[in-house]
């Protein structure tokens, strides 16, 4: 992320807008992986809480005044009960075989009416084809993905929320070249069983590259849900 660091930026930036975060907003990025999703928050929100499961990423994060970095797993996150306004998970839920349990300590921490946004790979497109079989196939540690499916909205919903968006969209990571394509994909998903040139090579067959001017464009897609705790649903514009 700290090579090419506006790549994933269309990525980030629909996540801020499903929250539909407003002024004085205190946000809880979990599971935060590193901190980028500060960057694209409003800069009149109250605070933001980043949870990291893994004390390696904790240093990375980038801090205002009033922020504050928690190490807690995504199931017992050490904040109080109703005490934020705007939980988002992006990317890190497919990582967990029991998402309930999250989708349970999201509702406990969330005030009345406050919102979750869940936003990661649907299950049986390409990026899971990519992930789980390319990236799979090509990190000596392997990927098997538990990504998102057609129960996903009701366990949300069984935990005490209303859904209120629920969509597929595709959007590109844009680099400035193939070359940083295949860099970058290599570290980002630990590819150490692939050098670049086949990486670039895997992406396009399975993702697709398409050049556009001055840069190239990776495709890729995810699947956000907004949520809103029961208590005091609206729908959202």
């Amino acid at each position: 992320m700290e090579l090419v660091p506006r790549a994933r930026e269309r990525e980030l930036q629909l996540a801020v807008e499903a929250a539909r975060i407003v002024p004085g907003d205190v946000v809880c990025d979990a599971p935060a992986g590193g901190g980028y999703l500060r960057g694209y928050l409003p800069g009149d929100i109250g605070r933001y809480l980043a949870v990291e499961t893994a004390p390696d990423f904790i240093g990375h994060c980038p801090l205002g005044d009033g922020d504050r970095v928690i190490q807690s797993p995504l199931h017992a996150i050490d904040l109080e009960d109703h005490s934020i306004d705007v939980c988002i998970n992006l990317a890190g839920s497919h990582h967990l075989e029991n998402k309930g349990s999250f989708f349970r300590e999201a509702a406990r921490i969330l005030k009345p009416g406050g919102r979750l946004v869940l936003a990661d790979v649907e299950s049986g497109t390409d990026v899971d084809r990519f992930l789980n079989g390319f990236v799979d196939a090509h990190n000596s540690m392997g990927h098997t993905g538990v990504f998102l499916s057609g129960a996903t909205a009701g366990e949300i919903a069984a935990c005490g929320f209303d859904i209120v968006r629920d969509t597929v969209l595709s959007f590109p990571w844009v680099f400035p070249d193939r070359g940083a394509v295949g860099v970058f994909c290599k570290l980002l998903f630990g590819l150490d069983r692939a050098e670049p040139v086949e990486v670039i090579t895997g992406v396009e067959e399975i993702l697709g590259l398409n050049d556009a001017p001055g840069a190239v464009n990776m495709e890729w897609s995810l699947r956000y849900i907004t949520a809103v705790s029961q208590q005091t649903s609206e729908e959202l514009p």
